[in-house]
């Protein structure tokens, strides 16, 4: 028998629709009956990254200049997965594009996936570790990429502690490769 679910969705009307993301606008009922009008953004696509490393124990990060926060941003290789595509076969090639790299399929590890916004938005992370990832190219997508870079731990260890990368798929995925995988 099915859980009965704690919030109940009694109608949704659209909100916005946009080419990236919906809001649907939920009359929900709340386990004391209680109604409430609840904004749900509906993320069109899902997003996959990857911590890259290279046989001399580096990663790859990616800098980006992000202009809703008017940030320079170091991250890690990533991206929002097209319709119909798997998620590993994104990353490997986001992997290429963002930061001219390549792995091959039995270095690449799922660690499964998270909800960036839980409670607010729809969008799933799925996580990957890479393991002898070679740099091929020094040729990245221009238009969205500044630079890439290879960092020793103790950089990345650094640059988390002093508040440089402050991207939070790139933080969680970095702190999985040092406590989960070191």
């Amino acid at each position: 028998m099915a859980e009965e679910k704690f919030w109940k969705v009694l109608g949704t009307r659209k909100g916005f629709a946009g080419n990236w993301v919906d809001i649907d606008l939920d009359k929900v009922e709340l386990p004391d009956k209680s109604l409430i009008e609840f904004e749900a953004i509906n993320f069109h696509r899902n997003g996959t990254g990857v911590v890259a490393e290279n046989s001399e124990g580096k990663v790859i990060l990616v800098k980006n200049y992000r202009y809703i926060n008017d940030y320079y941003s170091w991250e890690v290789p990533a991206g929002t997965i097209p319709p119909g595509m798997h998620h590993s076969d994104c990353i490997t090639e986001e992997l290429k594009e963002e930061a001219g790299c390549e792995v091959k399929r039995e270095n690449l590890r799922y660690l499964g996936y998270y909800f960036p916004s839980i409670g607010s938005g729809s969008q799933i992370f799925h996580c990957y570790y890479a393991s002898e990832v070679k740099e091929i190219t020094h040729d990245i997508d221009a238009n969205e990429i500044i630079e890439a870079k290879w960092f020793s731990r103790d950089e990345i260890i650094g640059m988390i502690s002093d508040g440089t990368i402050k991207d939070g798929f790139s933080l969680y995925l970095l702190f999985r490769w040092l406590y989960l995988l070191n």
